[in-house]
């Protein structure tokens, strides 16, 4: 990268042990300045889908991204009974791309829509362009008649919109998500991928030996109709059959049947071509997460915006981060009422070289302050506790189902629903739900478990770990302009003695404020 600094995340490596290696600019590593190296070190406990990423600026708009999976010994593989095949080439990876570099759409140099030009598929996909006759080479997924194959679906868009992916003329069963993370295996016609899932499904070759497509659109109120598409081949007919499909058509909500992690469900189970990921049943227990075991720790994310007026934001002295999703409109994103700013030094490795005004001050966590602070967003958490969140979209229109990632865990997904559109019913829900996780009143039997999760525009998502992983942890919206410009927060786990040892030689960076002459 001769033009700028980088870093490196392994999405899905909960990086225990290995906590300098989790990639994120000023929380676990000084960004890697142009033309030096940095190596990391890791091992991985969980056989599963992953992905690894940039986690600086919007460099994973442009492309910065690849797939990592990781497969358990044959003999140990507990889902190997369900398929025959387990092919690197079945691996699908879904990428937004946009014709212009993602930092155009950085405000200042807006250079149009942010909408995606165009999805990829394994790098590959169409192009829609006015009156042009323009066709590209499509990925294609062959197949053999008889055989179940294990495809692994891997949601790198980076963009404000989840996507529908559905396999013509084939059922498929999910059978696990985010990086092995099991459950009970659910028969379904349609996969919803937000930024940063991933699910794995079985395909059973079993139909008529021809040409089939991958269908795959976007989903949301912003989001382009166009589908594209890829190509799923019976082997005996990749040789002479056809591959001119023509320009598809966009598929109906009928035509997509069972919708797997339908994220813009109100998730009551009314809808039973419907499926929320809080309606699975895991493959465990969450009992050893009681919380009369463990002390316990609950804390609410709550993810809104705040628009500026132009007397605020361009105030003499003052910079102040913000985004600009429209012409006009411009805003941070928020936690908690805090927009995340990244402070000079990393806090896993320097926490002392930090000026204290980077950190959030007492006066910024206040409920009754209006306008909201930029700073250091860092919640401690005693090592060992048992962790509740309570993650919840705060805006009334229900533009987005943001995705959350939390880094260095997995959790357990215990609830997910839809909010009261009335500020005062809202506030009585929140409360009833946070009683009812103090009280432990909750169904702990077989819950799915996830690295990721899409919460409902408009609603909350209930979550629960034990804090057994010490570190600094970031858990943001997946969506890159979002975490760019807020949308994050700091779990601090443990103290600094919890840690292991600072890695030989590990690289420094920080201000420099030399005294003035």
């Amino acid at each position: 990268m001769p033009d700028g600094t980088t870093s490196m995340h392994w999405h899905g490596i909960n990086q225990y042990g290995s906590q300098y290696s989790d990639g994120v600019p000023y929380v676990t590593q000084c960004p890697i300045s142009p033309g030096t190296t940095f190596r990391y070190v890791f091992k991985v406990d969980i056989a599963g889908t992953n992905f690894y990423h940039s986690h600086t600026a919007v460099q994973k708009v442009d492309g910065l991204v690849g797939p990592l999976i990781v497969k358990e010994i044959e003999q140990e593989e507990p889902l190997l009974p369900l398929y025959d095949e387990d092919l690197p080439e079945h691996v699908i990876m879904i990428q937004d791309w946009t014709k212009i570099p993602g930092e155009h759409f950085i405000p200042g140099v807006r250079n149009g829509s942010r909408s995606p030009s165009a999805y990829l598929i394994n790098g590959r996909s169409m192009y829609y362009l006015r009156n042009s006759s323009l066709k590209l080479p499509l990925s294609e997924f062959i197949i053999e008649k008889g055989k179940r194959y294990r495809f692994r679906l891997i949601g790198s868009t980076c963009l404000t919109c989840a996507v529908v992916v559905k396999f013509q003329g084939h059922r498929v069963l999910a059978i696990s998500a985010d990086g092995g993370l099991r459950f009970k295996p659910i028969p379904v016609d349609t996969i919803v991928l937000n930024s940063g899932e991933r699910f794995d499904v079985i395909l059973e070759a079993n139909q008529t030996e021809d040409l089939y497509l991958l269908h795959l659109q976007s989903l949301g109120k912003f989001c382009s109709p166009e589908p594209y598409v890829a190509l799923l081949s019976y082997k005996s007919v990749v040789e002479h059959k056809s591959k001119d499909i023509g320009l598809p058509k966009p598929l109906s909500y009928e035509e997509l049947g069972v919708i797997f992690n339908a994220v813009m469900s109100t998730c009551d189970g009314k809808n039973s071509n419907e499926v929320c990921i809080s309606h699975l049943e895991g493959v465990e227990d969450a009992i050893e997460h009681k919380l009369s075991k463990k002390s316990y720790h609950q804390l609410h994310i709550a993810l809104g915006e705040y628009q500026y007026d132009d007397d605020d934001l361009f105030r003499s002295g003052t910079y102040q981060p913000y985004d600009e999703p429209a012409d006009g409109v411009r805003v941070k994103v928020l936690v908690n009422n805090i927009s995340f700013m990244s402070p000079p030094s990393p806090l896993i490795s320097q926490f002392y070289d930090i000026p204290k005004n980077c950190l959030c001050q007492e006066e910024c966590y206040q409920p009754t302050k209006e306008k909201p602070c930029s700073c250091v967003n860092l919640y401690s958490i005693p090592l060992g506790a048992v962790v509740d969140l309570i993650i919840y979209d705060t805006d009334d229109r229900k533009f987005f189902s943001h995705p959350m990632h939390l880094h260095g865990y997995n959790f357990y997904l215990l609830e997910m629903g839809v909010l009261k559109e009335n500020n005062e019913d809202k506030r009585m829900e929140l409360a009833s739900i946070s009683k009812k996780l103090k009280e432990d009143n909750l169904n702990l039997k077989l819950r799915p478990m996830r690295d990721s999760i899409s919460i409902p525009a408009g609603g909350y998502a209930l979550v629960r770990f034990i804090a057994n992983n010490p570190g600094f942890w970031l858990i943001h919206c997946h969506y890159a302009f979002h975490l760019d410009s807020g949308m994050a927060a700091v779990l601090k786990i443990g103290e600094k003695h919890h840690l292991p040892e600072i890695p030989n030689k590990f690289p420094k960076c920080g201000n420099f404020m030399q005294n003035v002459l």
